[in-house]
């Protein structure tokens, strides 16, 4: 059956929340959680709240994964990863279990009001889009500040940093992982939320192992390739968005896998910000520079599109390239493959390993939400198996 948004949270928070009967005849005393991205940091705060003892190992040197921000470049805390809700706010306390509520996060409804098109050395105004593009944002906060003040709190103390998981193991007594300097640690079940670029190249390796079928089609789902870069400028000289092709690509949302935007809509700040995100099924030539080089190509690319102004206000400028993130290599998933078949690609294996992510959000894939709301069910299923 594929699960909705709704249904992941019936599953996920309301079960933990309404059984404990259930919960104290079923649930195991120990849960490994591999990672600590979005899904690794929901999955340890459920399995907290429902009286697990819950311990994250994450290979970083960072909590958050692709949930992470920057305090550089302004007076306000910009998104360097997951940036837009995609969808109502109230998603944030669904998260962690406290019903359809934004839980006080101040949010901004992000409508973007100039548009404009640069093809074949034409710069061209397309207003229109306004009315066929709106999405909710975070005011003063990012993903990673909602995380930090309402989870991590409650998970960093059990949380074990440069850490990374080799190898996981179930058996009759429970799971056993091994880190890569050798040590092994046991529990009863372990949930895995590595992103799917981990699995896809063996960063970690399982007993009884996945089906080889089953691991030759998780390594066919595309894995995209990306980066986010901030640019800040003394004066603003470009549109909320700015997209490369023809119009009908914008109305078609080709733009959205490079996308030029007004990083500053909206928010409490007077920084003039324009953010750049791009991202790709295949593999992206900028995707291999490093920050100064690709903050020079992005720069002679607007300077063909807006002229001198680029060069003589610029300020500086933050890259974020998950491309060359260790442990990551890239942005999101990226499969038209059907909620079910991805599913039954991560079965959790001998009712002792589960995974989560954003690869099995469901509906809600390649968000961060979605990524929560995969750990959600994860920790059901984990509790009652």
């Amino acid at each position: 059956m594929v699960m909705d948004r709704r249904t992941f949270t019936r599953l996920g928070a309301a079960f933990i929340a309404t059984s404990p009967a259930i919960l104290r005849a079923q649930k195991p005393k120990r849960v490994i959680v591999i990672g600590a991205g979005a899904a690794g940091m929901t999955a340890a705060y459920h399995l907290k709240n429902a009286g697990v003892d819950a311990q994250i190992f994450e290979a970083s040197n960072r909590m958050g994964g692709r949930v992470k921000r920057t305090k550089a470049l302004s007076n306000v805390p910009l998104d360097l990863g997951a940036e837009w809700i995609h969808t109502d706010p109230t998603v944030l306390g669904e998260i962690l279990g406290q019903g359809a509520t934004s839980l006080g996060v101040k949010t901004i409804a992000y409508a973007p009001q100039t548009f404009q098109v640069w093809n074949n050395g034409r710069l061209q105004n397309f207003n229109a889009l306004r009315h066929f593009y709106e999405e909710v944002k975070f005011f003063d906060t990012t993903w990673y500040g909602f995380f930090e003040r309402l989870v991590m709190p409650q998970i960093k103390n059990d949380t074990r940093l440069n850490s990374p998981v080799s190898f996981v193991e179930a058996h009759s007594g429970g799971v056993s992982i091994k880190l890569k300097d050798g040590q092994v640690h046991e529990a009863d079940k372990a949930i895995v939320t590595v992103p799917l670029s981990a699995l896809q190249q063996g960063q970690i390796k399982f007993s009884p192992g996945m089906k080889n079928a089953n691991l030759r089609a998780l390594k066919r789902v595309p894995f995209g390739s990306g980066f986010k870069v901030f640019l800040t400028f003394k004066e603003r000289f470009y549109p909320d968005i700015l997209t490369e092709g023809t119009r009908r690509d914008a109305m078609q949302d080709a733009w959205s896998s490079k996308l030029y935007y007004d990083a500053a809509f909206g928010k409490p700040t007077r920084d003039n910000i324009l953010g750049l995100f791009t991202v790709s099924e295949g593999p992206l030539l900028r995707a291999g520079m490093n920050k100064a080089a690709l903050t020079r190509s992005i720069l002679a690319e607007l300077s063909d599109v807006f002229g001198n102004v680029v060069a003589d206000s610029f300020i500086e400028s933050v890259v974020q390239n998950w491309s060359q993130e260790p442990f990551v290599n890239g942005s999101y998933s990226m499969s038209d493959a059907s909620n079910q078949h991805l599913s039954d690609l991560l079965r959790p294996i001998e009712g002792r390993i589960f995974f989560a992510g954003e690869l099995l959000g469901g509906d809600n894939r390649s968000t961060v939400h979605g990524a929560a709301f995969s750990a959600m069910k994860a920790v059901a299923e984990s509790l009652e198996a």
